[in-house]
């Protein structure tokens, strides 16, 4: 994640104070900052054991680890004088501090306010504490002068999806936790869970987690940073009212000049997560159209007869009017984008609506809970990743099943992908699409999301998508509208070539060209130039029911090179 600004309540730290250099501690003084007995070479040779046999990648989880009286010092100092950063992207959702190392840069009144967490901050960047990493993981050599550590809080709805943690020379990822209040036990079913992924192959995390290790007063987890491996996530706080509060960091490789330094020990020929994000693309071939249509004008002025009869056994008569269309057609050549509500006959997306509840309720979606993984897996709907880049259920082709849901989201997509859908987009978008490519897909609440993904196809493309997203209320509606709890579908701009490579992607009212809301029986048209990302916000586990859609791309004509 990239760092915020570090700041108390009282004072912000600018960039131009000059930093103090940390206090050294003896060790005997350092070891008092620690869990008695954690030094104790009984302890390290359990703990070392523990990481050569732990899946799916080399980690550990140690119970206790600092010295309890210091760690609720820490505690509430936090909650007394720090402040948190709301931050958001396509990946997480998290409250955050600044980096902690800023702190020597603070002047002594403000530093004083926060003197247990400074004094815990300089015991786990001390020599003693980063030999102790060191020995247990089997890492090799850390960095004495580069680490970074923030404080972090997730409070109820935020999360981070799956990543590996490789950017730059990390080589270590730690985190402390403090959930809750210090004598409370923190229920599983809060959420907040550190997640680990195996790998189906290198650079290629499962579709689901392994391990889960559910936070814990003074429990420190940790893990080696491994491109291609080292996959993770942190599953969505679901509880009101109790913060999961941690402090998360990294250890580095040594750098130039220092013991043990190797030029680009950090690099390898696996990609990571940043990496595999930016060259994410739908690899599915377009399906051509058998017809061209170039040469027939007619589609881009009205609909035939038997168009018109196919396109009325599933649409709305509305947008079957002529004289409409030329008014959509309209709006959509001078704005690039339209959204058109009610789109289905009612008769036929009252039935969708009463099966796609009914498969919601069964799933518990409609709960404000963390479903199990695997949670919603019947009929012809499978779990579709690599949650790298993406996590939903999308529907199999060819559907065979008789379970509702697939048999209705089956029809869809055949009419969808048809003929007559086809001449009414040209009519409605003016352009004539020569193919196509599209699934049906499902959003759990709790799992599922798409991060933001370019179209590398040299032109633009049409997006068509309709979203039919469980609405039992008219309070449901509202909370979709809100976007509080994801499900929409945001289109961004490009990132300048000067953008830190170093941090995950984030967005703002700036940055963002068209944000859609997850709607019912809603239709949106998008032309996504060349360049402009797309992705599906991740759907909150306190959603009122799972975003239900069809997202299809079609392909335009080849664009003719102006003459010069």
């Amino acid at each position: 994640m990239a760092p915020s600004t570090y700041s108390t309540r009282s004072s912000t730290l600018s960039s131009n104070q000059n930093p103090v250099k940390r206090v050294k501690l003896d060790s005997s003084s350092v070891e008092s900052k620690f869990f008695p007995g954690l030094f104790k070479q009984e302890s390290r040779d359990a703990i070392r054991q523990a990481v050569e046999v732990s899946k799916p990648y080399k980690h550990c989880k140690i119970s206790q680890l600092v010295n309890d009286d210091l760690l609720r010092r820490v505690h509430k100092e936090i909650y007394a004088n720090l402040h948190f950063t709301p931050k958001e992207t396509d990946i997480y959702k998290v409250n955050q501090s600044g980096d902690l190392a800023n702190m020597d840069g603070l002047p002594d009144a403000d530093r004083e306010k926060l003197s247990s967490l400074f004094e815990l901050r300089n015991a786990i960047y001390s020599k003693e504490f980063r030999e102790f990493v060191s020995e247990v993981t089997g890492c090799g050599l850390l960095s004495p002068t580069k680490m970074d550590m923030s404080v972090n809080t997730y409070t109820e709805g935020c999360h981070l999806l799956n990543h590996d943690d490789v950017i730059g020379t990390r080589r270590i990822s730690f985190i402390l936790y403090m959930p809750g209040e210090p004598d409370d036990e923190w229920d599983p079913s809060f959420g907040g869970a550190l997640e680990l992924y195996p790998v189906v192959e290198i650079d290629t995390p499962a579709n689901e987690p392994t391990v889960s290790v559910p936070p814990k007063w003074n429990q420190f987890a940790m893990f080696t940073v491994l491109p291609g491996y080292s996959f993770h996530s942190v599953e969505e706080v679901v509880v009101e009212n109790k913060p999961r509060l941690s402090i998360q960091g990294w250890f580095h490789f040594p750098q130039e000049g220092e013991a043990g330094y190797v030029k680009d020990a950090e690099k390898s020929e696996a990609l990571s997560s940043l990496q595999q994000i930016e060259l994410a693309d739908n690899k599915e071939n377009f399906q051509a159209y058998s017809d061209s249509l170039e040469e027939d004008k007619t589609a881009l002025v009205g609909l035939s007869e038997e168009d018109l009869k196919a396109l009325s056994t599933w649409m709305n008569p509305t947008y079957l009017n002529v004289e409409l269309l030329s008014q959509v057609a309209d709006k959509f050549v001078d704005e690039s984008a339209v959204q058109l509500k009610q789109i289905l006959k009612d008769e036929l997306y009252d039935k969708i609506k009463a099966i796609t509840l009914k498969a919601d309720e069964q799933d518990t979606f409609t709960e404000t809970v963390m479903p199990p993984h695997g949670t919603g897996v019947r009929g012809d709907w499978y779990v579709q990743g690599s949650p790298v880049s993406q996590r939903f259920l999308q529907l199999a082709t060819p559907a065979t099943s008789e379970e509702a849901s697939s048999a209705v989201f089956a029809d869809l997509r055949e009419k969808m992908s048809g003929e007559p859908f086809r001449r009414w987009l040209a009519l409605v978008s003016q352009f004539v699409p020569t193919g196509y490519r599209g699934v049906a897909r499902r959003f759990r609440p709790g799992h599922d999301f798409t991060l933001a993904t370019t179209n590398t196809r040299g032109q633009p493309v049409l997006d068509v998508t309709l979203c039919l997203t469980t609405t039992p209320n008219q309070k449901a509606v509202e909370m979709w509208e809100s976007c509080e709890y994801g499900g929409y579908e945001c289109y961004m701009a490009a990132h300048e070539g000067d953008d830190d490579p170093a941090t995950y992607r984030s967005f703002d009212d700036d940055g963002a060209l068209l944000t859609m809301s997850a709607g019912a029986n809603e239709l949106s048209l998008v032309l996504r130039d060349e360049g402009v990302m797309r992705f599906v916000k991740y759907v909150s586990a306190r959603a009122p029911g799972a975003r239900w859609d069809l997202s299809f791309e079609y392909d335009l004509p080849e664009e003719e090179e102006e003459s010069v």
